[in-house]
Order: C-alpha cells, then sequence, then structure tokens
C-alpha cells in the first residue's frame, strides 16, 4: 500500500484546521454532557436500554425451542397468580351476592306481595278512573270505596254484629285505625289581569292555599241523635257529634303539630298531578280532614259522608283529596301492615288525576331462621370486604401508591360495595327500631277497638296513621337502594370473570368502549332531545306521550329500542308533517345512530379478540383447577415459583428448570413451558407487534421526509429552523454557522480514522520488510524462543523478529537519513524509541526494496515515540 509523503507543514496545517472548525468547544461538550445528565434523561436512557436489551433476548428466546426467557415466564406467572386470585374469589362474590339477595328476597317478602297488594289496589281502587269532575267523587266513595273499606256483612249478605269483623276487606284484611281524607284547598279571589279582561271571574290560584273555615249551610238535613250504648267503650251526645261532623271544616284538625309527619307522595308523581304540586304534605295548617272509624255502624259513615256532601266539603277551590287508610294482614306469612294512600288531584282545567300507591309495612323483622342465617352471612361478607379494603389501603400507603390506588375504579367499586351496604344495614335496623314503636301504637289502636271508643272520642288513629305513612314512604326508598345495590355487585362478577382469558376479552370490550360510547352520546343525547321536544310541539296537545318533555323522551327512546310506533295516532293529524318527522327519526336515530353504537362495541371486541389470541377458554380453566387440586400436595406455588426464577439466568433450558423444581409434576412443568411459548409467539407474531413495527415504518417515513425536505431547502438555500424549536431569535446565517460546524465535526471524524487506517498500514509494511530482512540465526531463536514459551512474545518484541539481532540488522542496513550514528536508536526496544530529531513527529525514508523509498512515521506519545506505519 502506497502512501503519499505529507510534510510535516501539511500535518501542523491540518490539525490546526480540524481544532478550529471540528472540535466543539469546552462549554458546549459540558453542556451536552449535563443535558445527558439529567434525572429524567437518564432514567429515560437506561428504560429504553432495558427495553431494547429486553426485546433483544425475548428474540432469542422465541427464535429458540430449547431456551425459555426468565421475564416472559415471571410475566406469567404475575399473570397466573392474578387469574388464580380472581378465579378463587369468584365463589366469594357469588356467597356475597347471592346472600345479599337471599336476605333482601326474606325481608321484602316480593311474591306475597304482589299477590296482597295486587288485590287490595283492584278492589280499592274500583272505579277511581272514571272519576273526570269534582262531584263525582261523592260517588265513586259512596257506592266503590266505602262498601269494599267498611264492610259490616258476612259473604252470605247477612249483616255481622261483632264488631272486631266489621272492616275485612276481601275477606282477609282488616282496617285498623280510621280512614283519613284529607284536602287542600285553594283561595277564591278575582282574578289578576293586566287587560282587566277576567277582572269580573274568580280565580283559584293552585300556588296558594286557603286555611279559612268553609262550608255550605244546610238547615234541612237531620242527623241521626246519639243513642245510649251505641258504643261500648262509652256514650256521646248529640252536640259532640254534630261538632264531630263539622270538624272537616276547619283547618288541622285530627294530628296535633308535634305529630306531623312528611309529605308521603313522591316529588315525581307530584308534578305529574295537574293542578300543581302538592304542598308540604299530611299533617301541615291549612290541611282539612275527616275521619271514618271502622268500629261505626255503616248509616252512621253513610249519613256522615252525605253531611259533607250538602255541606260542598268538595267544591272548586278543592286542590288535592288524598285518602289514608291501614290494613292488618296476619294470613299470609309475615304479619304485616298495608299502608293505602289514594290521590286525587283536580286540574283547573277540570279534570281529575288519580294515583294509587300501596306499601307493606312488616311487623316482625325476620321471617325465620333462614332469614337471620342470610343476615348474617352477608354481614360477615361485608365485613372481610371492609377489612380487605382496609389492608389493602395500608399496603398502598406503605408502597407510597397509595393516590394511584384510590383512582383506580376497582376502589370506586369497593367503596359503593361497603358504604351503601352499611347503610342498608344501617337503614334496616332503623326501621326495625320505628317498626316496634309502631307495633305499640297498634296495640293501642286494637285496644280502643276492642273497648269499642266512639269515634268522637277516638284521639289514636290519626297519629297510628301519620307513623304507619311515614314508614312506608321511608321504607319504599329503601327497597329502591336494595334493589340499585345489586348492580355493583353484579359489577364485582366482572372483575372475578377478568381473571379467566376468554371472559376478560368480553370484560375488556365493555371497558374498552365505554369512552367511545360516552362521546357518542354526546352526539346521540342532543339529536334525541330535539326529536322530543318537536314531537311535543306537534303531538303534545292531542297525545299523552308527547304532554311533557319527560314523556317525550321516554317514549321516543321506547320508538329507537323497539322500532314500533302508534302511525294511526301519530298521523290522525297533518300527515307530512307527521311523516318527516317518523321517516327522519327512523333514518337518522333508529337505523344509523343505534347501528354505530353496535359497530364500536364490535369493532373494539374484534380488537380485543386479537389482543388475546389463542387464549385459555372456561372449560380448560376448570380443567386447570382440577389438575391443580388434584395434584395440591407436590404443586409448586406462584410465589415459590416467582421467588426461584427472580435469581435464575436470564434464559434457561427446559432442563434447568426442572432443576430448579426438582418435586415440580410434570403437568405443570409442561403448562409452564408451553404458556411461556405462546406468550412469546403472541409478542412477536401478534397484532400488537405488528402495530409497533408499522408505527416505526411510518415515523421513520415522516423523519426522511423531513430530512428529504432540508435537504432540498439546503440546496436552495432556502432553509429556516423551526421557530419553536430556539427560544432566543438567532441571526441569519445561524443555520449556515451549524451547518458548517456539523460538517467540521464529522470531517475530523473521518480524518482521524483514515489515519488510524494509515497508521496501521505503515506498521504492517514495516513488519512485513523486517521479516524479510531477519537473518537466519535470528530466525532460528525466534523459533525457539516461541516454541519454549509456548508462542508467547515478550514486550517489545514481533512474530518473527529477534529482539536484539533483528534491532542491530535492521540499524544497520535501514540506517535513517537524518540519524547521524546509531546511538540514536540503540535506547529503547524495536518499535519505541527515543526521538531527538523533532519533539513532535517526523516522516523520513528508506530505500525500498524495488528502488524506490519508504516513509516510516515516527509519532510522540508522553516523551517516548511509536513508530507508526
Amino acid at each position: 500500500m502506497y502512501v503519499p509523503r505529507r510534510s510535516s507543514s501539511e500535518v501542523e496545517l491540518q490539525d490546526k484546521n480540524e481544532q478550529e472548525a471540528g472540535e466543539p468547544d469546552a462549554d458546549r461538550i459540558q453542556e451536552y454532557a449535563s443535558f445527558l445528565r439529567r434525572p429524567s434523561n437518564t432514567a429515560r436512557i437506561e428504560d429504553a436500554a432495558r427495553e431494547y436489551n429486553f426485546q433483544a433476548m425475548k428474540l432469542l428466546a422465541a427464535d429458540n425451542d430449547e431456551l425459555l426467557d426468565r421475564e416472559i415466564m415471571l410475566y406469567n406467572l404475575a399473570v397466573l397468580k392474578k387469574r388464580n386470585v380472581g378465579l378463587l374469589s369468584l365463589p366469594f362474590t357469588l356467597i356475597f351476592f347471592f346472600s345479599f339477595a337471599y336476605s333482601a328476597f326474606q325481608h321484602e317478602d316480593i311474591t306475597n306481595r304482589y299477590v296482597i297488594e295486587t288485590g287490595l289496589t283492584e278492589a280499592l281502587g274500583s272505579g277511581a278512573e272514571d272519576i273526570s269532575q269534582v262531584q263525582e267523587t261523592w260517588g265513586w266513595l259512596n257506592n266503590f270505596l266505602f262498601p269494599a273499606l267498611f264492610n259490616q256483612v258476612d259473604i252470605l249478605g247477612n249483616a255481622m254484629t261483632d264488631k272486631l269483623q266489621w272492616g275485612r276487606v276481601l275477606s282477609y284484611n282488616m282496617l285498623v285505625g280510621p280512614l283519613f281524607i284529607e284536602q287542600e284547598r285553594s283561595p277564591r279571589a278575582l282574578c289578576e289581569d293586566d287587560s282587566d279582561m277576567a277582572k269580573d271571574m274568580y280565580c283559584y290560584d293552585v300556588t296558594k292555599q286557603d286555611v279559612e273555615n268553609f262550608g255550605r249551610t244546610v238547615t234541612d238535613f237531620t242527623i241521626t241523635p246519639a243513642v245510649n250504648g251505641e258504643y261500648g267503650g262509652g256514650n256521646v251526645t248529640d252536640e259532640e257529634r254534630l261538632e264531630y261532623y263539622n270538624s272537616p271544616f276547619s283547618a288541622s284538625y285530627g294530628v296535633s303539630t308535634s305529630e306531623r309527619r312528611l309529605r308521603m307522595m313522591s316529588p315525581t308523581y307530584q308534578d305529574r298531578l295537574s293542578g300543581g304540586a302538592l304542598s308540604a304534605g299530611v299533617g301541615q295548617s291549612g290541611q282539612f280532614r275527616a275521619l271514618f272509624f271502622p268500629n261505626t255502624p255503616y248509616h252512621l259513615l253513610q249519613e256522615r259522608l252525605n253531611y259533607l256532601y250538602r255541606r260542598q266539603w268538595l267544591d272548586k277551590q278543592t286542590k288535592h283529596v288524598t285518602l289514608y287508610a291501614t290494613l292488618l294482614n296476619v294470613e299470609m306469612g309475615r304479619p304485616r301492615l298495608l299502608n293505602y294512600m289514594m290521590t286525587l288531584s283536580f286540574a283547573r282545567s277540570g279534570d281529575v288525576f288519580t294515583k294509587l300507591r300501596m306499601d307493606t309495612i312488616f311487623l316482625e323483622f325476620w321471617s325465620g331462621s333462614m332469614s337471620m342465617l342470610a343476615d348474617l352471612g352477608f354481614g360477615v361478607m361485608l365485613l372481610i370486604v371492609t377489612v380487605m379494603e382496609i389492608v389493602a389501603l395500608k399496603r398502598s400507603r406503605a408502597r407510597r401508591t397509595l393516590l394511584r390506588h384510590i383512582k383506580t375504579s376497582s376502589f370506586l367499586l369497593q367503596v359503593i360495595t361497603i358504604v351503601v351496604g352499611w347503610g342498608i344495614i344501617l337503614v334496616y335496623q332503623y326501621m326495625r327500631m320505628q317498626t316496634e314503636t309502631l307495633v305499640k301504637e297498634l296495640e293501642k289502636i286494637m285496644e280502643n277497638r276492642q273497648k269499642d271508643i266512639p269515634p268522637e272520642h277516638n284521639v289514636e288513629g290519626a297519629y297510628f296513621i301519620d307513623m304507619s305513612g311515614k314508614i312506608a314512604y321511608f321504607g319504599g326508598y329503601v327497597q329502591i337502594a336494595v334493589a340499585q345495590y345489586h348492580l355493583p355487585l353484579m359489577l364485582r362478577f366482572f372483575m372475578a370473570f377478568r381473571a379467566q382469558p376468554r371472559l376478560g376479552v368480553v370484560v375488556n370490550t365493555l371497558e374498552a368502549c365505554m369512552l367511545d360510547i360516552l362521546h357518542f352520546l354526546v352526539i346521540l343525547l342532543p339529536s334525541g332531545i330535539a326529536y322530543a321536544i318537536s314531537g311535543c310541539f306537534i303531538f303534545g296537545r292531542r297525545l299523552e306521550e308527547f304532554s311533557d318533555i319527560k314523556s317525550a323522551i321516554g317514549y321516543c327512546f321506547k320508538i329507537l329500542t323497539e322500532n314500533e310506533y302508534d302511525w294511526p295516532s301519530l298521523s290522525e293529524e297533518h300527515f307530512w308533517t307527521t311523516g318527516i318527522w317518523v321517516w327522519s327519526f327512523m333514518i337518522f336515530l333508529a337505523m344509523i345512530m343505534l347501528n354505530m353504537v353496535l359497530a364500536i362495541v364490535l369493532d373494539v371486541y374484534s380488537e380485543q379478540r386479537k389482543n388475546a389470541g389463542k387464549s385459555e377458554d372456561i372449560w380448560k380453566t376448570v380443567v386447570s383447577l382440577w389438575r391443580i387440586f388434584r395434584n395440591r400436595k407436590t404443586w409448586v406455588s406462584v410465589d415459590t415459583a416467582r421467588k426461584t426464577l427472580e435469581t435464575a439466568p436470564r434464559l434457561f433450558s427446559k432442563t434447568d428448570l426442572q432443576s430448579y423444581f426438582p418435586g415440580m409434576p410434570p403437568i405443570q412443568l409442561e403448562t409452564l413451558v408451553n404458556e411461556e411459548k405462546q406468550t412469546a409467539a403472541n409478542i412477536f407474531a401478534g397484532p400488537e407487534q405488528m402495530q409497533r413495527t408499522m408505527r416505526l415504518a411510518m415515523s421513520m417515513k415522516v423523519e426522511m421526509d423531513k430530512v428529504s425536505e432540508a435537504i432540498e431547502e439546503l440546496h436552495n438555500c432556502s432553509y429556516r429552523p423551526d421557530p419553536e424549536s430556539t427560544s432566543a431569535p438567532l441571526p441569519d446565517d445561524h443555520w449556515m454557522t451549524e451547518i458548517r460546524g456539523e460538517m467540521a465535526r464529522q470531517n475530523h471524524s473521518l480524518l482521524q480514522m483514515q489515519w488510524q487506517l494509515q497508521r496501521i498500514g505503515w506498521q504492517s509494511q514495516v513488519l512485513s520488510w523486517l521479516e524479510k530482512n531477519q537473518d537466519p540465526g535470528a530466525a532460528a531463536g525466534s523459533g525457539s524462543a516461541s516454541s519454549q514459551g509456548g508462542g508467547g512474545l515478550e514486550p517489545g518484541q514481533q512474530p518473527g523478529i529477534g529482539k536484539q539481532a533483528s534491532m542491530q540488522t535492521w540499524q544497520q542496513q535501514r540506517k535513517p537519513k537524518w540519524a547521524s550514528n546509531s546511538a540514536n536508536w540503540s535506547k529503547g526496544a524495536y518499535a519505541e524509541v527515543e526521538l531527538v530529531e523533532d519533539p513532535t513527529g517526523v516522516v523520513w525514508s528508506w530505500p525500498g526494496d524495488d528502488g524506490g523509498d519508504q516513509d516510516v512515521f515516527i509519532l510522540k506519545d508522553d516523551n517516548r515515540v511509536l513508530m507508526g506505519v
């Protein structure tokens, strides 16, 4: 290899240029180093290095069937532990759910409640749907309600003399306490109209309440005189009876201020009743009440009812009429009270709206030993869940991951389960105490009935009705809480199902598509509400389904889900308007929007199914659990396997794995190996790896495009750096400075590489020449030394060259031109001599074998010089 001769001046010039253009200054080097040493960058670089190392090792393990990857196996063991915990929690979740469900069924007794309440609803609500105006209320009371509620004849139609048998509804439900009828009234005043068009008319404002005594004076009505012995509990006078008949025309009768209760009607139903919302409820001032006791002879009941009618107790000022009654049933299951409430709302349009509600109050808390056992089981399960969550919170706090633990959906579900569960237990205990108090009041009612206390003297019934109504109203909300509590318990099944791979696909699909569905609802809900509002304007004045916004939204949802609608009723008026509304609703919402929800779910399911790969189905999971149970004595636990493999090499064989666990059953060993290979195959051949590859390729394509554009701009001298990439304004030629500096650094690196290659070439030439010119004695000595020393070389010795003989021969035959004598070469070993003539380095020549000159360069290094080639 021929290398052109370079003078010392050329070498100095090159070094100077490299120092000026190529070498970055010390400040910049320090800046780069400090940037790389930042904690965030250091951690990121270390994470990236570990990730690449992990991927490389997994590739090696995946390509070799005999090798197993420790990290993949540890990952599989972690998944296996989580799956085992989830599968083992499934029986606990089942017991938790069914213990609460059975306990709730025992307390609520739904089947018997349905049988009893539906019969009473039909018997005590018959004819109420035919009431269309105020005056028809009297006919319904006289012809339907009173005969059914105050029955005083047997099944043959004969009058019963035993008053304890009076008031039996459907033979088995006995009326206890009075029938409580109350009304709210509006004031009567001249209409207030700015235009004076209705100044001569009377208006009845439903937002106000009238508390004044009222009643028409009648002179032709005869009240039956009181008779001694009519009631076994005492006698009454005519004056007391008259006062008793007139009491409903005065406000706030029957319940003292301290015995008033909250309203019993749900606000939802109050809004539905025409004539405005109900006032604060039963027992407040401004309400007028009439009480009818079951021990009153039926002819006196009719007489008093007729007296109220003649005095016009119900008139144009009446807003609402509410009837309360309590019945006792001891025939079906536990003894219970049935709270009857009928509400009549008189709209100012002339219509009458009715609502009937029947609630059950159980007088005994448990139905038997099974009910007590179910409550105990639910309480124990809830206590276990509470303790486990407290332990989990303590562990998270110790690991400093408390905030991350709180943000998980499982923690929210646990909180709901625990808080609502204990709340239901406390509410049941509260209702139990209230029921015990109600039983004491019931005993007083039954005692007064046995004593046959006259209704004119009886003051116990009003408070009993008040208390039973409050408990029934509160119990309705408890039933809602019990019903809704089954939903979080159901969601706990999803947490357990996720442990099984195939079931986990379904659970992960629901969780993954939830966010997309929520975003989709942002579009769907306004569209549906818009159609509901539009339907109110088109159909609201003639169809009840569109008479208000809430009903319209419900009916539109019904059309959307069922794809059914009453076309004749909708198109009865304005055919084309109805057609446009219906057809656009069906096409846009029912066909397009609703099917998009299904498309979202199917798309996410397909992705989750591909990610799962060849996952284990539920039957194989059951078989695996059976194998674990059958080999439980020799089965290696997951924690033991993980602890042992953590100290194993990164890659090991199946034989090594067997040596780690000598007593492991063969089926467990094969399962671990097969799962490791399957996981590796899913990682490197699955859709996730393909997605990563495609993303990497696309990112490289984007960056290459940017580089190509930058090169083209550089070629056209139109390159400008991104303003966002610099924090301070730069001079116009700053980009040229950057380019020059970068090119100088690259040139310097290439020159250094070329210089190293030249040195290697020169050394090779010198060694070749020395081998050709060594004397036979030296060669023999070298061979002898080589054979004796096992082929080793002494320091400073080259292969095939004697240490002293070769040096002297070379010095005598090839003496440098610049060396005046051989003393300059006598010091030091071969290829390492002291330089006397030039302190920086020199190029010198000697005659070659081919007649030409050979160049040798000697470069100073730490006061020693290396003979370079």
